[in-house]
């Protein structure tokens, strides 16, 4: 395939990789431009990142230059932890809203004044390091506020993402983080934050619920699965720029059947059928599914292990219906799998809380994962 373009990458997928998300693209774009604070919610390997990637890609070819960075809060293990990489990310900010020139350590520094910016020149050309206040959460406060007034000295507009931002509420001294987040975020007048989280039982009462610092602070914006009509033409076109061929529909209708559309499977099942030299026939659908699915199995077995059994009960009965479940606490659909009314409510708001089924727009009850669904129609 030397000389084609990746369609079908399994990290970020930006570019001719994208399928559509036109919605959410002009959204966040928009977002972004008139510092309208986001929080992006999308289950893990929705494509959060190629979303976010993809809209600066956008805004540039526009005319519309945006420095953006992230951080990984995954990992983040105290308040003083989060300090450390928001300020590692407005340094990072910082240089890039910067011009080149002299002037730049200059004015950088009365923006960032108060945490005793350090700079120094490199191969990489200029670097920032700053210096957090003693005050746990004071650093948080300062580091945005500077970037903001940076960029408004330089006439420039930032993004800052930070991602599995539910972490935040389970750490060491998250709420007054939450709090400090909330101080700076709304005085900013150039520079957008992105909060994205994959888990939304956490995720969500941080900026739904009252009592937290961050409520009504953000605009929502959800990223679902691609919808089947769009992947039917990123696969044509894809197809016809590897083959000079539009593989069948028969074919892009197994893709997507066994993936379930969700962005990355998709991605790592065509990833291998796209290195056939002929389009591919559903038979060898099937069988590149079956090696990820095999690959895959010790991860989809490891979630059902640590489920209660009343769970793994009513997460089997719903992967194994094959038009997936209406009402999957009903009595009629409990009762084959000897669960009472009550376990079976029980056990549905545990595996929609973790993620595990979901309602899709037909209104029926179907799990996320299909490597875990097709583990358990096997078992």
């Amino acid at each position: 395939m030397a000389g084609q373009p990746d369609f079908f990458p399994l990290g970020v997928a930006t570019g001719v990789a994208h399928c559509n998300r036109t919605k959410e693209r002009a959204e966040l774009g928009r977002n972004m431009l008139d510092v309208r604070h986001t929080w992006l919610w999308g289950r893990r390997r929705m494509g959060k990142t190629s979303l976010v990637e993809q809209v600066v890609e956008d805004l540039h070819r526009a005319g519309r230059e945006v420095a953006a960075t992230t951080i990984d809060l995954l990992v983040a293990h105290d308040a003083r932890d989060f300090e450390a990489q928001l300020l590692e990310a407005v340094e990072r900010l910082g240089v890039l809203i910067a011009p080149k020139g002299r002037s730049a350590a200059r004015r950088l520094g009365e923006a960032f004044g108060a945490l005793k910016p350090e700079f120094s020149l490199g191969a990489l050309g200029l670097s920032m390091k700053l210096s957090p206040p003693g005050r746990a959460g004071q650093g948080v406060v300062e580091a945005l506020l500077g970037l903001d007034r940076a960029a408004g000295l330089h006439d420039r507009r930032a993004v800052l993402v930070l991602d599995e931002f539910q972490q935040l509420g389970a750490i060491n001294g998250g709420a007054s983080l939450e709090g400090a987040l909330r101080h700076a975020v709304e005085r900013l007048v150039n520079v957008t934050c992105l909060f994205a989280g994959s888990q939304r039982h956490l995720l969500a009462p941080m900026f739904e619920q009252e009592d937290r610092p961050l409520f009504r602070l953000c605009r929502k914006l959800t990223l679902g699965r691609i919808a089947a009509a769009d992947y039917r033409d990123f696969l044509r076109q894809a197809s016809d720029r590897r083959w000079g061929d539009v593989v069948a529909d028969r074919v892009i209708d197994r893709i997507l059947a066994v993936t379930a559309r969700h962005p990355y499977y998709v991605n790592a099942l065509c990833s291998r059928l796209w290195n056939g030299s002929t389009p591919p026939e559903v038979e060898a659908v099937d069988a590149a599914w079956e090696r990820i699915a095999m690959e895959d199995k010790p991860v989809a077995a490891a979630r059902v292990v640590g489920l209660a059994a009343s769970q793994r009960a009513l997460l089997r009965a719903i992967a194994k219906a094959p038009d997936g479940v209406q009402h999957p606490a009903a009595h009629q659909f409990l009762a084959p799998i000897r669960l009472a009314t009550s376990t079976g409510n029980r056990a549905k708001e545990v595996l929609e809380r973790e993620d595990l089924i979901r309602r899709e727009n037909d209104d029926r009850w179907r799990l996320v994962d299909p490597v875990l669904a097709w583990y358990l129609r096997r078992l």
